[in-house]
Formats: structure tokens, sequence, C-alpha cells
């Protein structure tokens, strides 16, 4: 060993030794560190529970939990607890805040809310969970007539808010700039006046939102939203919608479900949507051609619609919007169609077959077919899809049964839905169809007689894939494969 080796194991020692003395003397090393070092030791605990417990440590530990840059709080951390964590923080610099909150009112989310719009610098994710409530429940008049309601404020520095509320009343703020939000999720929200919330997200005051995300709400009777940066917008069981504007240039997803077609109050769907770069359209829901006007649309190339009834009665609406929609787009250069099937009534005896009524298709080269079966043969309905579509080059199929129904998956032997008999003896040439996934396969007699058709009709088939219901047994599936 040379020299210098020497001196640095030597050297190695004594510090070893020194630590060693210092630990006996009951010296506290650990905690003369900088507080940004022992942020980083903290956030390897795992979490701010734990980093919270740290503070029977001592009075210099105390407070240290509160200036992580990522805070979780459970449903039993108060609205103090909150307040006083969140107001350590140097605004903004808080990266990540996570509320779990129980059936908590207004006032207890207000106590922390504007301080927390203050130091985020990232994203907020608040979950209030209230099962008993329920955007049906149009008795329930909290936030009117001067009840509580929670006032949102300025995320002035935030990036993502992801709230769901369990339907507690919400008023978005009459001013303040959104600046650098992009993303924005609402779930489960009353909206309570007086500004409407299509004006404050609208470019004005959210100038860098790309996604917009509405779910499972009540109160928002007209959205009205012009936005130049918006690229995705979700719109889902928006209940008592009455009217949608949408003026967004850069928009390229737009997915509207069962927000006119409540069940309670079908209103006359009134949309006026502006978006000329849209590329997927998804719309299930109430569709009128003479109230609905989607403008010119040159890059759309994938549309879903709303569910389509295989046996009901002849004047069953949602078939006739599905068709509208159909109609409204079969000139259009789209690739990719999702559609809907659905075997709604387990005896279909008194009902008619209502598949005939679809008579077009657009031009598509991928299908995405969902199919609520309840058991019964869906070959016919397949047949009658497929025939129309024949330049079809990929097809996914996703049989789906109703929870009622989940311990009968067949149908009664003597059922009409393998008719009509046709689709058997009629030829059908799928040339370009080489791409096949089927989910949710559960092994019937009629799903296994669709996969051998399927092998019939496409003659240039080069991948199938499939994948079995959760309950088919291993056996089983090692079988039909």
């Amino acid at each position: 060993m040379e020299d210098g080796d020497g001196d640095e194991g030597a050297a190695k020692r004594t510090k070893l030794s020194a630590a060693a003395a210092a630990a006996a003397a009951g010296e506290d090393r650990l905690s003369a560190l900088p507080d940004d070092l022992l942020v980083q030791v903290l956030l390897r605990i795992g979490g701010t529970t734990a980093a919270a417990r740290t503070s029977v440590l001592s009075r210099r530990w105390r407070s240290l939990w509160c200036l992580l840059p990522e805070l979780d709080f459970v449903p039993e951390a108060d609205g103090g607890s909150i307040r006083a964590a969140l107001a350590a923080h140097e605004p903004p610099s808080l990266r990540h805040l996570l509320v779990a909150a129980q059936d908590a009112a207004p006032h207890g989310m207000a106590e922390w809310l504007p301080v927390a719009a203050r130091r985020l610098a990232g994203d907020l994710l608040l979950f209030n969970m209230a099962p008993k409530r329920d955007a049906k429940d149009d008795d329930d008049e909290e936030g009117k007539d001067g009840s509580p309601f929670l006032e949102l404020p300025c995320f002035g520095s935030a990036t993502k808010l992801s709230l769901d509320l369990g339907f507690l009343p919400l008023a978005v703020p009459v001013s303040g700039v959104f600046a650098r939000l992009t993303d924005l999720s609402l779930d489960s929200v009353r909206f309570h006046g007086p500004c409407e919330f299509g004006d404050a997200a609208s470019s004005r005051r959210f100038p860098s939102l790309k996604n917009l995300n509405i779910r499972n709400t009540q109160g928002l009777s007209n959205f009205i939203i012009h936005s130049d940066s918006l690229l995705q917008l979700d719109l889902r069981s928006v209940r008592g919608l009455k009217q949608l504007n949408v003026v967004a240039p850069a928009l390229q997803v737009l997915s509207v479900f069962f927000c006119f077609a409540d069940t309670q109050a079908r209103s006359q769907p009134v949309a006026d949507i502006a978006a000329p770069q849209l590329e997927t359209l998804q719309w299930e829901d109430a569709f009128d051609p003479s109230s609905v006007e989607f403008g010119e649309m040159a890059s759309l190339r994938c549309l879903g619609t709303y569910f389509f009834l295989v046996y009901g009665l002849e004047d069953f609406k949602n078939n006739r919007d599905c068709l509208r929609l159909l109609k409204r787009f079969r000139r259009d250069a789209i690739s990719r169609l999702t559609l809907t099937l659905a075997f709604l009534p387990k005896d279909l005896c008194d009902f008619e077959y209502l598949m005939e009524n679809m008579t077009m298709l657009p031009d598509i080269v991928s299908l995405n077919l969902n199919v609520l079966a309840n058991g019964h043969a869906i070959g016919p309905s397949l047949f009658h899809v497929l025939r129309m579509c024949t330049s079809v080059r990929r097809l996914k199929l996703v049989t789906h049964i109703s929870l009622d129904l989940e311990a009968q998956a067949v149908c009664s032997s003597d059922c009409v839905c393998d008719l009509p008999p046709n689709w058997k003896t009629e030829e059908l040439l799928l040339k370009f169809l080489h791409e096949v996934e089927i989910n949710n396969l559960r092994g019937t007699g009629h799903e296994i007689a669709l996969v051998k058709w399927l092998f019939s009709w496409a003659v240039v088939l080069k991948d199938m894939t499939i994948n079995f219901y959760h309950s088919v047994p291993e056996s089983t599936a090692k079988e039909m494969a």
C-alpha cells in the first residue's frame, strides 16, 4: 500500500471514530443538517403521514414535514392542520397536493383552499367522499337561497386541478387568471352562480388550458366556451345541459355523453361546435341535425355514436339519433367508427328487429364494436354491420353483460336472437380484414360460432387476439384456443 492510501484510510477511521464518539455523547448531527437536506430525507420515508410522525423526535423536527414539496392528507386531517402545513411554504413552491376528505362541508374546505391557491405550483387532487349524494337529487337545495357553497379561489400558478366534490355547490371566481393551468377536471359538482363557468374557463382567464373534463354535474344549463388553447373536451352526465357552444380552433378530441339525453327531462339538444381541427368526435348523446351544428371538420377521422338497440320499438329515439349522426358524417373521411349495439330486453319475442334500419356507414378501415349482448347471439347484427363496411381492416369487438344477468349468461333455446337466417347463407367477403381483437369472450355456443364465421369471412386474416372474461376457467380458454 502506498503512503497516500494509508493516510486516507487513517483519515476515514478518524472520522468514523469521531462520529461514533458524537453519537455516544448524544450529539444529533442529523438535525444539524440544513432544511433542504432534511426534507430530502423525509421524502424517502413514505408519505406525508409517516413524515409527520418525525415531529416527536425534537423541536427541530416539529414542523419540518410541512416543507415537503408534495403533501398528501388523509380524511382524518382537519382544515386547520392542512392550512398550517400549507402556510409553511413560500408561494408558489408546492409541487403536489392531495386531499382526501370525508363528506366535508364548504366551510371546512374554505379554511385551507385559498392558502393552497397561493402556494401551489403543480397539481391539486381533491376528493370529497360523500357516497349518499347523487346528481339526481333534485330536492337538495344546498347552495341556493343563502345556503353554504364553496368558492373556488384563483390558482394562478397551478398546472392541474382535479376536483371531486361529492356534489358540494361550487362557485367559480368572477376574476383572476389561471395562467399556467393546463388540465382541469370537475366531478360530482353542483355549479353555483353568479359567474358562468364557460365564460370563466375561456381563454381570457384560462390561457393555457388544454384538457377539460366535466362529469356528473348539475347547474350547468348553458355551457359556452371560447378557447384558443383547448385540445380535449370531455362532457359526461352534465345534468340539465340545454345549450352547448364551443369555439375552439385547436380542439382535437370532443366527447359528449348523456348530457342532453337525461332520462328525466329529455331536452332538445342545442349545440354549435366550431372546431375545424377536430380529429375525434364521440357524440354518445341525443342528436338532432336541426339544432346541433358541427361546422366544418375536415380533419375528423374518428367517430363514436349513441348506442343502437338491436331489438325494440320501431320509434326508439336513441336509434333515430344514432342513425342521424351516421348520416351527418356519411360523406366525411371517417377512418375509425365506434358503434355500440344493445340487447336490453332479455325476452326479445315482443320486440322488432331494428338492425335493418341501419342502411349506411362511413367507409371505415377500423371498427370498434361494443355489444351489450346479455347472452344473445350477436352474429346477425355483426354480419349486418360488416356487410356495409367491407373495406374494414381492423375489428375490435367487446362484449358486455348487465350485472343483474351475470348468472344467466346464455339466452333460452327458443330465443329469436339468431334470426334472420340470411346471415348464415349470404356470402360476405372481407378481403381487407387482417386484424381482429375480441374481448370479454365467455365461450358460449353463440360466441364460438361467431369466431368460426369470422374466420370464413376474413380470407386474409393475419392476427386474431381473444381475451376471455375474468370468470372463464383457464382450462376452458385453452380448449377454445
